[in-house]
């Protein structure tokens, strides 16, 4: 019992030295662009906030001043939801990576926020739209610091720098993504359906894709380490 407890830390320093020894090869920058893919829905769907509003008030499911559901413009209160979102997310909530698991976490939030993006598509009354808002953000929160963790915890430390800065790049592309996106379909009616709702539907569907594309990724062996289970983390 004695002599494995004091190997475990030379096969953990083993196993971060084989992590960081490991090169460029296509396959890692396929994982790379697998997670950066993933980032660019997590933003479009953050960035989204202040295009679909202008769709919402002409609706009429959100009110201008004092009219709106808290006595403040609905918008503020969407862009506010969103962001207390992120704040509970990441602040109170991703920290349950370290005890689950970076792999299972981020898995669990990117089904979190893109269902509920689903539903939000499909509300009529602004409380709704608000208060889902709320719960993506949430998602959006523990997703975002977890797939960084993740990102770190996989990446060889020769090559993340290279990383990071290509996952950035990929990511922030959603930014004139989103406001393109929404510049077209907005102002349109598409069969029946306002066109704000596709630009939420198109974002939600696409974290579905995701959840299905990453749910051949391993756990992060770093973590497993942590657990102290090392077989795992070695294979």
């Amino acid at each position: 019992m004695s002599d494995s407890v004091a190997a475990s830390p030379i096969h953990a320093r083993d196993l971060a030295a084989r992590i960081d020894a490991l090169p460029a090869s296509a396959g890692l920058w396929r994982f790379i662009i697998l997670l950066s893919l993933g980032g660019f829905f997590e933003l479009y769907d953050l960035f989204q906030t202040g295009y679909i509003s202008t769709g919402l008030i002409a609706d009429g499911i959100f009110h201008t001043g004092a009219q709106g559901v808290f006595g403040v413009s609905d918008q503020a209160a969407f862009a506010s939801a969103t962001f207390l979102g992120l704040f509970v997310g990441a602040s109170l909530l991703s920290p349950y990576a370290d005890r689950f698991g970076r792999r299972a976490t981020f898995m669990f939030a990117l089904i979190w926020y893109g269902a509920f993006s689903l539903l939000l598509a499909f509300q009529q009354q602004a409380e709704w739209v608000i208060f889902l808002r709320f719960l993506v953000g949430v998602g959006l929160g523990i997703e975002l610091v977890t797939i960084d963790t993740y990102l770190t915890e996989w990446v060889p430390a020769h090559l993340r720098t290279r990383a990071f800065a290509f996952a950035f790049f990929v990511q922030f592309l959603s930014v004139p993504a989103v406001a393109l996106m929404s510049w077209w379909l907005v102002p349109q009616t598409i069969w029946g359906l306002s066109g704000w709702r596709y630009v939420v539907i198109a974002g939600a569907l696409a974290s579905l894709v995701i959840w299905l594309v990453r749910k051949g990724l391993p756990e992060s062996p770093r973590w497993l380490v942590q657990q102290r289970r090392y077989a795992q983390a070695g294979r």
